[in-house]
């Protein structure tokens, strides 16, 4: 076991993510995870955002018009970025290309976000895969991310929802269809868990919201006090409903 723990800390170090730039692949010798141009191409998601779902708005607004006037089960959603390249380029090659250790990276960024934002979770959760998606994947994104800032932050993720049938593929799908699709799909296994607590669901991307806003009902209807969202990027308001 010693043996084994030395020889991976070597690879760690021989093969560490620090020391070449993960957008564009060029060499680097300062700390950090991106070369400086990278670094600087990074679409945060600053400026005018939505109180609410923390969405990047084009005029100076309190609300976007989706969030405006509405209710949703979600308190306060945030993201890092907005969802653009290069950022958007590092999402997908970690969700469809096997690259696990780019959630060590993103997770980092969701603590400087979670700290900034001000959050104070009890729990941390993630939106579930059923086992026939996970297994054809070979993990969830979601739940690395989870665990990776668990460890951040120091704030317990809990495995306690499962999703109980396979959707619709939603990324064609408008906001009302991709909530039609999710009815029935999540159940929270241990309610009392959850119950007057303020949980933290994570997720790679804010779309539409009705992922987290589905799961943010079942919460809701469990206890929870209160749900923040935390997504290492969003699509911009005005997009998000096209």
């Amino acid at each position: 076991m010693k043996i084994k723990r030395f020889f991976g800390k070597i690879y760690k170090k021989l093969f560490s993510v620090k020391w070449t730039c993960n957008c564009c692949g060029k060499e680097i010798f300062s700390d950090g995870y991106f070369c400086e141009s990278c670094e600087k191409s990074l679409p945060y998601n600053n400026g005018n955002i939505c109180n609410h779902c923390g969405r990047k708005v084009n005029n100076k607004q309190d609300y976007c018009l989706s969030c405006k006037n509405t209710y949703i089960a979600v308190d306060t959603a945030r993201s890092v970025f907005t969802y653009a390249p290069p950022i958007s380029d590092l999402i997908k090659k970690f969700k469809f290309n096997n690259k696990r250790y780019l959630s060590e990276i993103l997770a980092k960024y969701l603590k400087d976000e979670y700290d900034k934002s001000g959050f104070r979770a009890d729990y941390i959760v993630f939106p579930p895969m059923t086992d026939k998606a996970k297994k054809k994947r070979g993990f969830n994104q979601t739940e690395l991310l989870s665990k990776n800032l668990s460890e951040k932050t120091g704030v317990p993720y809990i495995d306690d929802f499962i999703k109980v049938k396979d959707t619709e593929r939603q990324v064609d799908l408008s906001r009302e269809l991709r909530l039609k699709n999710l009815i029935g799909a999540y159940r929270i296994i241990d309610k009392k868990v959850v119950k007057d607590k303020t949980v933290l669901i994570v997720d790679d991307v804010l779309t539409t919201g009705a992922t987290t806003e589905a799961l943010a009902k079942l919460l809701k209807k469990a206890g929870a006090r209160k749900v923040l969202v935390l997504t290492v990027a969003s699509v911009p308001s005005e997009k998000a409903y096209q």
